[in-house]
């Protein structure tokens, strides 16, 4: 897949050598933007089953308690049904959005993903997200 751009805001692109789906968010974006750009991903996604996902939200800043909830109600729940197993997405974010109260609050529990067809966690280092995207494939009977 060559690198998708949803208008100014999100790149999309396939690293073959890692199976991971890349989204770097590029500026700050209102809540009808993260859906598009979120809407847009997971199309990328369906071409491939690709169910390891790197999301760069560093200059995207923080996504309001509204953008979480859509996330959590509407956006997240379809992705088992649709790409045919468990995605993991590993959100990379700039140190100071993980000292922020509101960022913490909008962020589910490590609980809220137990059961769920989807996991999350939040990674200042990128390397540390690919890591952990990648740990989903080498664990023993692992679905990824």
């Amino acid at each position: 897949m060559d690198s998708l751009h949803v208008d100014d805001f999100l790149t999309i692109s396939y690293r073959a050598d890692l199976d991971v789906l890349v989204a770097r968010w590029l500026r700050p974006i209102d809540l009808p933007e993260m859906r598009r750009g979120y809407d847009a991903l997971l199309v990328a996604a369906l071409q491939g089953r690709h169910r390891h996902w790197l999301l760069d939200v560093r200059r995207r800043l923080n996504t309001h308690l509204l953008g979480a909830q859509w996330m959590a109600s509407t956006f997240l729940p379809q992705l088992g049904p649709r790409l045919g197993g468990h995605t993991r997405l590993a959100y990379l974010l700039a140190p100071e959005y993980l000292r922020d109260e509101a960022a913490d609050a909008a962020f589910p529990p490590p609980s809220y993903f137990v059961g769920q067809p989807f996991v999350a966690d939040r990674f200042t280092e990128e390397q540390a997200a690919v890591a952990w995207l990648l740990a989903a494939n080498l664990a023993p009977g692992a679905a990824a």
